[in-house]
Parts: C-alpha cells; structure tokens; sequence
C-alpha cells in the first residue's frame, strides 16, 4: 500500500496494546521513568480512592476577575453578521452541531460521550482505564473530544450579548451544569488529556468575558467555580511532561494560568497561575525555533500553538505589566514565518499532522487559521506587512480585540508594507521560501527539514525533501494533509507515508517506519542543506538519509534552481547507491486541476494555472492515478475527515548505481493555454 509499515500496536486487540507499550518504553529516556511511574501511583489512588479524587480546591470567595468585552459595535462592522449569530444560536439551542462536516444531535440532555461518526457512545468509568487509542471498538475519540471543548458556549454568549434574549444565557448554564452531571470526576473521556481541559477552561471565560459577570446568580457562580476547580486541579496534578509535552503542554499551561488569572479565590490560584506561566514560557522556547518554525514539524499545529500563545498573551497583557521570558518575540518570529510561507490567496502548505484545532472558535465566516492569526498579530505588534493584499478585518480578530483593533487595522492599511526579501531559508526548520516576484506569483516551498518532534514524530510525516508549489496564489503540487487519526486505519498510515509526498520513495519503503498512530521507529537525518539567492537565480538543495537502513544504502539527494528571469524552475533527485533498486517519484496535484500526458511532459491546467511540466525519460513507468486504492494515490485531504480524490503522478523506473533524474516547469501565462 504505502510502504511497509509496523503492525500498527495502538489499534484493537491486546498484543497490539502489548506492542505499543513496549514501543512507547523504549522511547522514554531515564528521567522519565520516574514521572511515569509517579503518574501511574497518581491514578490507582485516583481509581480506588475516588472520594479523594473528588475534593475540590477550597475557593475563599467568588471573586471573577473578567472585564465585560463590549460588543455593541460589531453589527456595524458586520453588517450581517446579526442573522448568522442567531441561526448558529438557534442550532445550539436544539443540541445540533456540526462536527467535522458531520452534522448530528446530540439528544437531550446532550450525550457528552457521543461519537457523531459512529452514533456510539464512549463508557463512562474511571479515566485512566479508557483506551483513547482504539478507535475501532467506539471509533476515533476525536470526534468525541471536539463538542467537549464547548467552543459553542461562548458563541451563545455573543447572541445573549447583541439581543439580550435570556434564552442564550440560561442554556450556556444549563449545559454546564449537564456537563458535570455527565462527566463526574475521575470518571469518562473528557478527562483523559490534559489539552481539552485547557481549552475547556478558556472557552468559558470567554462566555464570562461576553456574558459579564456582575449579573451572575449564586447558583450560576457555584457551578462556574466547581468547574474550574476540577478542571485546574486535575491540569496541576496530571502535567504532560517529557516525551508527552508537545501542543498539549502548552494548552494545558494557558489553562492553569486562565484559571489562577481569572479565578483568584481559590487557594491555590496563585500556584495555578504561576505554574501556567512557567510553563508557557519553557515551552514556548522548547516548541517554537528560534527562526518561528515548529518543533513538531507541523504548520498546521504551529497555528494551533500560535493561537494559544496569542490568548495567552492576551491574558498577561490584562493581568501584569508584561508578557513574560521572551513569548512575544518568538510570537512575532513565528507570525513572520507563517507570513511568507502564505501564497497570495492565503494558501499554506499543509506540512505534517493537522486536525483543525482552535482554542476559541468567534468567528461567524469561513476563515482559514493563517488570515485571522497574521491580521491579529499585525494590530497587537504594528506589522503591517503581515497583511496580505487582499486581507479584510475579520470578526475573529474583532471579538479577540475589541474595537479599539478596528482603528489600529485602518492605519496599518494606510501604510502597508511589503514583507521583505520574499525568498529565504529557515534553518532551524528546514523550511526553503523562493517566492517569484513577477505578477505570476510563482511559491516554492521545500521541506528539508526533521521528521518532527523527538522522540516521537508524533504529528511529523515521511516528507524528507517535498515541494510544495503554488501559481498565481493557487497550489499546484499539495501536501496531502492528514484525514485522520485514531481509527484512521490504512488512511492513517497512507498520509504520513512518504508515498503521500512529492518526493523519492526507494523498494516500496517509507522514509521512516511507521510504528503506530503517532509514532516513528527511527528519526531520519538531514544531510548538507544549502540555500542561496544570488543573481538571477535561487538555488535550494539538501539530502536525507531514511534509506541508510537497507542492506544497500541509499541516499537520496535534492535540489531545485529558480530562475528570475523567466520563472522557470528545475529539480534534480540523485540517488547514491550500490546496489540494484526501485525508486519512485510521486507528484499530487491540487484537486481542483486536471493534468494531461504529452510524452515526457505533463501539461497542468485549471483554476487559472497553466504549467509545462518535463520529467527525465529515465522513469520507465509512469501513471496517473486519481483516487486509486491499489497502488493508493489520487488522495487529498484539505481538512480533516474531508476526503476529496485527485491526480497523482507516480512515476518508477528500477536503478543500479548512482543515478540522476531531472525535471523542469514552466509557467504559462494565467488562464492561457500552452501551446
């Protein structure tokens, strides 16, 4: 299918589990061992003492410290965004949500536990016995988790504050209160990982922050405040340290810090607010390079973090004097770097894992995450060159600001400057930019960057030395994206495989074994990366070593020249080898063009593109598939549990030896036709 690949050990029966766990011991290093088995004592006590588990942090007073956001000026802003609050209110209202293009109800009272995939629903015993990763017997357990973040509460509090309508208001407290009472602590999925409890926690201050305070009753304080005292308890006593600490460390330190912030009766609420804190600032280091990349080799999560780290420092600029450690230079560093990593419409590669995570969900429009995070960033840091040419203020940026942010847009507007050299090398990510300054808007993204975060590869694919390319702000030759995970089976497999990528696949291997759902046998190195732009050309080149680990190594080697002058872009693979091997080269193309062979040259049309595509006549084989299952190729996924087919050219030939294999594009005019 993709390579041959380990019995997937997180996946149904107990030797598999068996399987996995030994694979995750081995992936731990020393220190660990000591937190794990802390951990473990944690949970049996948890387990067999329940009524301990239960106690609940003891909160001298009721004190919320949340100013009301006014939102009175949004309906002029958005003039109709009125109708689109009161129809997704509406839906709330009668339990219908929309989870990841599934639209379900959830019943009334609201099944917390249901799996709108499946229409099952996950058991409700002690937390620690729950076995998230099988997503066979329920399903993927993400498509339970998603409606637990309650994203949806604080858009209830939006249509209570524009109409005033009490319905709004009361439902936001009766699916609180129906939410404990289905989830009573330490039991059920929902206190499984630390990271949904963080966002938990910001999605209901924000609701506070709409709905104000001041009017509260006892009853609605009461179970305000028993929510997030178990809520932060648990966050406290179940850190993701170690091997566990990538995304979800960082959620989980905005939780704490939101709740010792926000909640300042509590007795530990300064202990709360102070672990958040340091958390965030040695995880911000640890997880974001210092060239703005992402330690998890993930754009998709970048943008996820970068949310965070924006709420949080949202948080600190209302409740200290500054942002603290150097947050909010890496935050303008990794801003910068998703801004030239975006072609003119707004297209980012999908790079590694995604799952189409936000912390807050204000927005009432279709937005992709990079538009809302580069306009948010522009008006709290004055970088108007994050702007794209097109960009509107948009309501998310809106809700998160305020109105002040709308006369701070209009200046930088005003001013709006370009971004700078627009092609460059991020050498802690690995990530090559060479962007064409011409009106065709030429965007070459190469990947020479790790398989992602150690010691896991978590949320990495087998990409080593992938191109992404965009025309005229539309992509050309895609990432695949994710689809999705637990329970993902041979999908989850095929879009982290190398086969899933725009590069060089060597016997039917993949650059790097898959064990299970999120973790690789063995991390690949990246040899002699190199990037310069001197006259009229920009040349990027780097090797990988994924295939050292066969009998007859094999080293795989790119490069790729651009050429000013007239856009035209060349790409060498060299393999260096002994031995006699079946290599294989696969492109995916964006689902929206159609792609035609003319002997060696492969001509790309659609969407306002017109490309001239020459392969080496050494590939003896060459197809091209589209939704194919045997070989899988043709597939796309531009969210996740979005599943759309579309052209893959795989293109093979058997080597001895060294060998070259070259490739050229051309750019035709837009909506022109070659000839």
């Amino acid at each position: 299918m993709c390579g041959t690949t380990a019995p997937q050990a997180d996946r149904g029966d107990p030797m598999s589990k068996m399987i996995w766990t030994l694979n995750r011991i081995r992936k731990m290093r020393l220190a660990e061992y000591p937190y794990r088995g802390h951990q473990i004592a944690r949970k049996l006590a948890d387990r067999f003492f329940s009524e301990g588990a239960r106690q609940i942090p003891p909160c001298d007073d009721d004190r919320m410290n949340i100013p009301r956001q006014d939102i009175s000026w949004i309906q002029g802003c958005f003039p109709n965004i009125r109708p689109r609050i009161l129809e997704d209110a509406g839906k709330i209202l009668e339990h219908r949500f929309g989870i990841f293009g599934i639209e379900a109800d959830f019943g009334n009272p609201i099944d917390w536990r249901l799996d709108p995939k499946t229409g099952r629903s996950w058991p409700l015993k002690f937390w620690g016995d729950i076995d998230d990763k099988d997503g066979e017997t329920i399903g993927g357990i993400k498509f339970a988790w998603e409606l637990n973040r309650l994203n949806h509460l604080p858009r209830l509090a939006i249509a209570f504050a524009l109409t005033e309508d009490l319905r709004f208001k009361e439902e936001i407290f009766l699916q609180l209160d129906s939410w404990l009472e289905a989830n009573p602590y330490p039991t059920g999925i929902n206190w499984i990982m630390g990271i949904e409890l963080g966002i938990r926690i910001v999605n209901l201050v924000y609701s506070l922050r709409f709905l104000g305070t001041e009017d509260l009753t006892d009853r609605q304080k009461k179970t305000v405040l028993s929510f997030i005292a178990v809520h932060a308890r648990h966050l406290s006593r179940y850190p993701s340290r170690y091997s566990s600490a990538a995304n979800h460390a960082i959620a989980e330190a905005l939780g704490l810090y939101v709740a010792g912030s926000c909640f300042p009766g509590f007795r530990e609420s300064e202990k709360w607010k102070r672990t958040g804190r340091d958390i965030m600032i040695r995880e911000v280091e640890r997880q974001i390079y210092p060239d703005g990349g992402s330690f998890e080799h993930s754009l998709s999560y970048l943008q996820f973090v970068l949310e965070q780290v924006l709420v949080f420092a949202l948080a600190c600029r209302e409740t200290e004097a500054e942002v603290p450690g150097n947050i909010e230079e890496r935050l303008q560093e990794s801003l910068d770097f998703l801004a030239r990593l975006r072609d003119p419409n707004g297209n980012v590669p999908l790079i590694g894992d995604g799952d189409d995570s936000h912390v807050l969900k204000l927005g009432f429009e279709p937005l992709d995450n990079a538009c809302w995070l580069l306009n948010t960033g522009a008006i709290l840091f004055g970088r108007s060159e994050w702007l794209s040419a097109n960009a509107a203020f948009d309501q998310k940026t809106a809700f998160l600001l305020g109105e002040k942010a709308l006369a701070e847009w209009r200046r930088l507007e005003s001013e709006k400057k370009l971004l700078g050299s627009g092609s460059v090398y991020f050498p802690d990510s690995g990530i090559a930019v060479i962007r064409g300054e011409t009106p065709k808007e030429l965007l070459f993204v190469g990947d020479s960057g790790r398989l992602g975060a150690e010691p896991l590869g978590a949320h990495g694919h087998a990409d080593a030395l992938s191109i992404w390319l965009s025309v005229g702000g539309r992509p050309v030759f895609v990432d695949p994206g994710t689809y999705l995970f637990h329970g993902g089976g041979m999908w989850r497999d095929y879009f982290r495989s190398t086969a899933a990528h725009n590069t060089i696949r060597v016997d039917g291997f993949d650059q790097a074994e898959i064990l299970s759902d999120f973790m690789y046998k063995k991390f690949y190195g990246i040899i002699d990366p190199h990037f310069a732009d001197i006259g009229d050309t920009i040349t990027w080149s780097a090797g990988h070593n994924g295939y050292s680990r066969l009998k007859d190594r094999v080293i795989h080697r790119r490069s790729a020249l651009y050429d000013k002058r007239d856009e035209g872009l060349e790409i060498e693979d060299v393999l260096q080898c002994r031995g006699r091997h079946m290599v294989e080269s696969r492109f995916h193309f964006h689902p929206g063009l159609s792609v035609a062979q003319e002997g060696d040259i492969y001509r790309i049309m659609g969407n306002g593109v017109a490309l001239e595509f020459r392969v080496d006549r050494k590939w003896t084989q060459r197809k091209l598939l589209k939704g194919s299952l045997d070989p899988m190729a043709g597939w796309y996924s531009p969210s996740f549990n979005v599943l759309q087919e579309t052209w893959s050219l795989v293109l093979s030939a058997w080597i001895e030896g060294d060998t070259t294999f070259s490739y050229s594009m051309m750019t035709g005019a837009t909506g022109q036709r070659l000839e």
